[in-house]
Protein backbone atom coordinates (compact mmCIF):
# COMPACT_ATOMS: atom_id res chain seq x y z
CA UNK A 1 0.00 0.00 0.00
CA UNK A 2 1.35 3.81 -0.96
CA UNK A 3 1.96 6.08 1.84
CA UNK A 4 -0.25 8.53 1.96
CA UNK A 5 1.52 12.27 2.34
CA UNK A 6 0.24 14.38 4.72
CA UNK A 7 -1.45 17.64 4.45
CA UNK A 8 1.67 20.99 4.48
CA UNK A 9 0.03 21.67 8.15
CA UNK A 10 -0.17 18.15 8.76
CA UNK A 11 3.64 17.59 7.18
CA UNK A 12 5.39 19.77 9.64
CA UNK A 13 3.67 18.62 12.90
CA UNK A 14 5.02 15.12 11.50
CA UNK A 15 8.61 16.56 10.71
CA UNK A 16 8.93 18.50 13.44
CA UNK A 17 7.46 16.98 16.19
CA UNK A 18 9.11 15.27 19.12
CA UNK A 19 7.13 12.25 18.78
CA UNK A 20 7.35 11.22 15.52
CA UNK A 21 9.62 7.84 15.14
CA UNK A 22 12.40 7.35 12.78
CA UNK A 23 10.73 4.87 10.83
CA UNK A 24 7.61 6.99 10.23
CA UNK A 25 10.18 9.51 8.76
CA UNK A 26 11.70 7.47 6.85
CA UNK A 27 8.74 6.23 5.00
CA UNK A 28 7.17 9.51 4.35
CA UNK A 29 10.48 10.37 3.45
CA UNK A 30 11.09 7.56 0.78
CA UNK A 31 7.47 8.27 -0.23
CA UNK A 32 8.08 11.94 -1.20
CA UNK A 33 11.71 10.17 -3.35
CA UNK A 34 9.14 8.49 -5.28
CA UNK A 35 6.87 11.19 -6.20
CA UNK A 36 10.11 13.39 -7.08
CA UNK A 37 9.83 15.60 -4.22
CA UNK A 38 12.89 15.76 -3.52
CA UNK A 39 13.97 18.54 -0.91
CA UNK A 40 10.79 17.08 1.10
CA UNK A 41 12.14 13.89 1.44
CA UNK A 42 15.44 15.39 2.33
CA UNK A 43 13.78 17.26 4.65
CA UNK A 44 12.81 13.74 6.20
CA UNK A 45 15.81 12.05 5.57
CA UNK A 46 17.64 14.44 7.40
CA UNK A 47 15.68 14.52 10.66
CA UNK A 48 15.46 10.83 10.64
CA UNK A 49 19.52 10.88 10.40
CA UNK A 50 18.82 8.05 7.82
CA UNK A 51 22.52 7.55 6.05
CA UNK A 52 21.00 5.55 3.41
CA UNK A 53 18.24 8.12 2.41
CA UNK A 54 20.29 10.95 1.98
CA UNK A 55 23.03 8.91 0.23
CA UNK A 56 19.97 8.22 -2.49
CA UNK A 57 19.50 12.21 -2.19
CA UNK A 58 22.86 12.60 -2.72
CA UNK A 59 22.90 11.10 -6.23
CA UNK A 60 20.09 12.51 -7.19
CA UNK A 61 21.57 15.51 -6.57
CA UNK A 62 24.53 14.74 -8.46
CA UNK A 63 22.49 13.41 -11.40
CA UNK A 64 19.82 16.55 -11.69
CA UNK A 65 23.10 18.39 -11.32
CA UNK A 66 21.29 20.50 -8.46
CA UNK A 67 24.01 22.02 -6.07
CA UNK A 68 21.18 22.96 -2.89
CA UNK A 69 20.61 19.89 -2.80
CA UNK A 70 23.56 18.10 -2.84
CA UNK A 71 23.98 21.28 -0.60
CA UNK A 72 21.49 20.04 2.32
CA UNK A 73 22.79 16.58 2.16
CA UNK A 74 26.15 18.19 2.89
CA UNK A 75 25.22 20.53 5.68
CA UNK A 76 23.59 16.98 7.43
CA UNK A 77 26.54 14.54 6.93
CA UNK A 78 29.52 16.11 5.68
CA UNK A 79 31.26 13.03 5.64
CA UNK A 80 28.43 11.20 2.13
CA UNK A 81 29.67 14.67 0.33
CA UNK A 82 33.33 14.76 -1.05
CA UNK A 83 35.11 17.30 -3.09
CA UNK A 84 34.57 14.29 -6.03
CA UNK A 85 30.77 14.55 -5.74
CA UNK A 86 30.81 18.73 -6.04
CA UNK A 87 33.12 18.17 -9.97
CA UNK A 88 30.60 15.76 -10.94
CA UNK A 89 27.45 17.45 -10.12
CA UNK A 90 29.10 20.54 -11.99
CA UNK A 91 29.74 18.33 -15.19
CA UNK A 92 26.17 17.39 -14.50
CA UNK A 93 24.97 20.80 -14.42
CA UNK A 94 26.64 22.19 -17.48
CA UNK A 95 25.54 19.17 -19.65
CA UNK A 96 21.95 19.89 -18.36
CA UNK A 97 21.90 23.58 -18.73
CA UNK A 98 21.75 24.74 -15.03
CA UNK A 99 25.06 27.20 -14.71
CA UNK A 100 24.47 28.84 -11.89
CA UNK A 101 24.32 25.83 -10.02
CA UNK A 102 27.40 24.06 -12.10
CA UNK A 103 29.48 27.28 -10.85
CA UNK A 104 28.27 26.86 -7.36
CA UNK A 105 29.28 23.12 -7.21
CA UNK A 106 32.98 24.11 -9.39
CA UNK A 107 33.37 25.88 -6.16
CA UNK A 108 32.53 22.89 -3.59
CA UNK A 109 28.95 24.24 -2.99
CA UNK A 110 29.52 27.35 -1.76
CA UNK A 111 27.30 30.44 -2.46
CA UNK A 112 29.14 33.01 -4.44
CA UNK A 113 30.13 36.38 -2.03
CA UNK A 114 26.92 38.57 -2.16
CA UNK A 115 27.32 41.97 -4.70
CA UNK A 116 27.77 45.31 -2.79
CA UNK A 117 24.62 46.84 -2.28
CA UNK A 118 25.98 49.58 -3.90
CA UNK A 119 26.43 47.45 -7.06
CA UNK A 120 23.32 45.79 -6.64
CA UNK A 121 21.02 49.80 -6.42
CA UNK A 122 23.42 50.83 -9.02
CA UNK A 123 25.04 53.69 -7.34
CA UNK A 124 28.60 52.37 -7.15
CA UNK A 125 30.23 51.06 -10.93
CA UNK A 126 30.77 47.74 -10.15
CA UNK A 127 34.57 46.81 -8.62
CA UNK A 128 34.47 50.04 -7.02
CA UNK A 129 34.02 51.03 -3.03
CA UNK A 130 31.31 53.65 -2.37
CA UNK A 131 34.39 55.47 -0.85
CA UNK A 132 35.95 55.62 -4.53
CA UNK A 133 32.46 57.08 -5.55
CA UNK A 134 32.72 59.98 -3.41
CA UNK A 135 35.71 61.02 -4.30
CA UNK A 136 34.94 61.02 -8.15
CA UNK A 137 34.27 64.20 -9.68
CA UNK A 138 30.76 64.94 -10.30
CA UNK A 139 29.53 65.05 -14.41
CA UNK A 140 28.64 68.70 -14.28
CA UNK A 141 32.08 69.95 -12.60
CA UNK A 142 30.18 71.29 -9.19
CA UNK A 143 32.51 71.98 -6.28
CA UNK A 144 32.07 73.18 -2.86
CA UNK A 145 32.96 76.65 -1.54
CA UNK A 146 36.20 75.61 -1.01
CA UNK A 147 36.72 74.79 -4.79
CA UNK A 148 36.74 70.82 -3.94
CA UNK A 149 34.87 68.58 -6.44
CA UNK A 150 31.03 67.93 -4.73
CA UNK A 151 30.94 64.04 -4.55
CA UNK A 152 28.33 62.04 -5.98
CA UNK A 153 24.71 60.92 -4.70
CA UNK A 154 26.12 58.30 -2.37
CA UNK A 155 28.10 60.41 -0.68
CA UNK A 156 25.29 63.18 -0.17
CA UNK A 157 23.05 60.32 0.96
CA UNK A 158 25.52 58.95 3.52
CA UNK A 159 25.80 62.44 4.90
CA UNK A 160 22.38 62.68 5.20
CA UNK A 161 22.04 59.56 7.43
CA UNK A 162 25.01 60.55 9.06
CA UNK A 163 23.39 63.67 10.44
CA UNK A 164 20.19 61.93 10.67
CA UNK A 165 21.94 59.58 13.33
CA UNK A 166 21.02 56.72 11.18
Amino acid sequence: MATRLPHPLARRDVLYGIHTPKEKLVELADAYFQEGMLFDAADFFVEARDRDGLSRIRKAAIESGDAFLLWQVKESMPELVSKADWDELARSARSLGKPVYAERAAGGGEPPPPPLAEEIMGEVAPGASAAEEDEAERPDGAKDSSGKPRPGKSGRRRRKKEIQGG
